[in-house]
């Protein structure tokens, strides 16, 4: 029955107004429908209890899930800049260890260089001198000196047999 029903039920008139049986029927029924609409308003509140327990349930935890979230997030954003951190000074510190091997490399090239020029210089002195002594010695193998060198122990026997030819020769 819905409410117009009830509130616009027409009773049966007798000798002192209205049936009672048939109003005290409706009253039954109309109570049996109450308790039942009261039931279900209940069954419906306590669902609707639950489902708001739920929600707030479900509302901690996506606040819980924010959070972590936004922890989450900042531990990363702190991460990346800790990380940063610790590259630049990496980049930093090869740069500059980059820039000492450099300077070190053009200084131990300048050496070499400076050293290279000196041995050129050297070989050239050793050289020239060393043209100078084959020279020298080439004079003297071209030399009569040698070639009389060669010839001493003939010269050697003439001038012995010079010496005795003087000797035995009378003396005039």
């Amino acid at each position: 029955m819905d409410r117009e029903e009830a509130v616009n039920k027409k009773f049966a008139t007798v000798y002192r107004g209205l049936d009672e049986k048939e109003v005290r029927a409706h009253l039954r029924r109309l109570q049996g429908e109450v308790e039942a609409r009261d039931e279900k308003i209940a069954q419906l509140e306590g669902m609707l209890d639950d489902r708001e327990e739920n929600l707030n349930s479900f509302r901690n935890v996506e606040t819980s899930i924010n959070e972590a979230i936004l922890t989450a997030q900042r531990a990363g954003d702190e991460t990346k800049r800790v990380a940063k951190d610790r590259a630049d000074e990496i980049i930093s510190g090869a740069t500059a260890e980059r820039e000492r091997i450099i300077e070190d490399g053009l200084t131990r090239a300048r050496h070499i260089a400076s050293q290279t020029e000196d041995m050129k210089r050297q070989s050239k002195i050793f050289r020239a001198r060393f043209k100078m002594l084959v020279e020298a010695q080439l004079d003297l193998l071209k030399s009569d000196d040698w070639d009389y060198l060669l010839d001493f122990d003939k010269n050697q026997e003439h001038r012995v047999d010079d010496i005795v030819d003087q000797e035995s020769k009378p003396e005039e």
